[in-house]
């Protein structure tokens, strides 16, 4: 189960507490952060996730997988989808345009048109311009997975909605910023925008239990 090295985060809380006032108090607060990278054999499947939790409510897209789950093994493979009849994946409950999007994933991984055994060795961009490349799998997910998965030390997740309202609250902004604007204000963040990010998530949730 071969996977990448986790960061030293302690690194990276150093970095923000002295770089970075406004986090630091959020630092103080929740640090160590516990993110480990997942192994290599479940990154197909985190990404089929992605895939099948577009536009689906929580709930549903889990029951959705336990059911992908039990009719091709887990951890799921990209064999063990193509191998899948139309009428199986049909029956648990997955329409027809996610079954085609499941299935070019598949193929693109067989290919070699997404090298995930490779992906330890690849950029952020790199990785990022192969996933952009299947349907079904949308900006959110791949930073999503960059950030959770693999644990890249510096993906700002400009289209996760949370952390822009968060951002939003911290900076007193007038509205919701856009990438561009997000790009500018973390710039003092890099190479730890994920350390960071992770930390307003957990402020959020905090707020959220309030």
């Amino acid at each position: 189960m071969l996977m990448c090295q986790t960061p030293d985060w302690s690194v990276g809380d150093r970095y923000l507490r002295e770089n970075v006032p406004e986090l630091a108090p959020l630092v103080d607060r929740y640090s160590p952060c516990p993110l480990k990278p997942k192994s290599k054999e479940v990154y197909f499947t985190i990404l089929l996730t992605g895939i099948i939790a577009q536009q689906l409510p929580p709930d549903v897209s889990q029951q959705l997988m336990k059911k992908l789950e039990g009719l091709t093994g887990n951890p799921i493979t990209p064999q063990a989808v193509l191998a899948a009849s139309a009428e199986d994946l049909l029956s648990i409950g997955l329409v027809k345009q996610k079954i085609d999007y499941l299935r070019s994933f598949a193929e693109a991984v067989i290919n070699g048109s997404v090298t995930m055994d490779k992906f330890d060795d690849m950029t952020d961009g790199q990785i990022t311009k192969q996933l952009m490349q299947i349907r079904g799998l949308g900006q959110w997910t791949i930073e999503m997975f960059l950030l959770l998965a693999l644990c890249r030390t510096d993906v700002v997740p400009s289209s996760d909605f949370i952390f822009k309202k968060e951002l939003q609250k911290m900076l007193n902004l007038s509205e919701i910023p856009k990438r561009g604007k997000i790009n500018t204000l973390t710039e003092t963040w890099r190479p730890w925008r994920s350390l960071a990010v992770w930390y307003i998530w957990q402020k959020a949730n905090d707020s959220e239990k309030k």
